[in-house]
């Protein structure tokens, strides 16, 4: 399993920088997957207006097929490289991280509004299981896909 391929972007009024096609070994070819098993994943979103719907956040997931380590999802092209496939998608609705929203001020003085969440993948079992949590002031809060 591989770390989820995300474009690159910069974006100017958060200062947000990502490195396009580059991904992380999840679990290494071959290994033993326990139950127990399981990641969590820092991701945050970035909205100009607070008028805006949070939407949904969507993540594909790909398998390495080939020998070795590689670190690269994507040629210069943006074309996948061979020994590529896509797992699956993992895809979540936002809309109830609506309080969560914090205010932020940008490099060039502009507000915006950011929420941080997590996504907790549990890899035991024969099927992947993900769930949304994410922090509302005094507590955590859980969504169950």
């Amino acid at each position: 399993m591989l770390k989820p391929y995300e474009k690159g972007f910069t974006s100017k009024f958060s200062g947000t920088d990502r490195i396009e096609g580059f991904f992380d070994t999840w679990v290494k070819k071959n290994s033993v997957i326990g139950e127990e098993l399981s990641k969590i994943f820092d991701y945050k979103r970035v909205y100009k207006t607070l008028g805006t719907r949070l939407g949904t956040f969507s993540v594909k997931i790909y398998a390495y097929d080939g020998e070795g380590d590689t670190d690269w999802l994507r040629d210069e092209s943006g074309d996948m490289l061979p020994k590529f496939r896509h797992v699956c998608t993992l895809t979540a609705d936002l809309s109830g991280l609506q309080r969560s929203l914090k205010v932020q001020t940008g490099s060039e003085g502009q507000d915006f509004w950011r929420v941080d969440f997590k996504i907790h993948i549990r890899f035991g079992g024969t099927a992947l299981k993900a769930r949304l949590t994410w922090y509302e002031g005094v507590s955590i809060s859980h969504f169950h896909p």
